[in-house]
């Protein structure tokens, strides 16, 4: 097989000129080069990716110490009142 998966997948019409497997081979190379290249420098998940939102702490009701972080449902003890007067930071 020669070639890559951009000029199969470009229009190259042989037989031979499959994209699935050229791009799983490119790919594994990719992979790999990319591995290497992110232990060599240190690199973390955060710096990479960004922090966990999910983690991320923005209203807290202050009878309870409830807190939510903006995603998903919207709790209870927020619903229908002002979201300001619940904000972190």
């Amino acid at each position: 097989m020669t070639g890559n998966y951009r000029e199969a997948k470009a229009g190259i019409r042989a037989p031979e000129a499959q994209p699935g497997p050229l791009r799983r081979e490119e790919l594994r190379g990719l992979l790999l080069q990319m591995r290497r290249t992110i232990r060599a420098y240190g690199i973390t998940p955060d710096q990479l990716f960004g922090p966990d939102l999910s983690d991320l702490v923005r209203f807290r009701d202050p009878e309870t110490g409830k807190t939510w972080n903006g995603l998903g449902r919207l709790p209870n003890w927020i619903r229908g009142k002002d979201r300001d007067r619940y904000r972190v930071g």
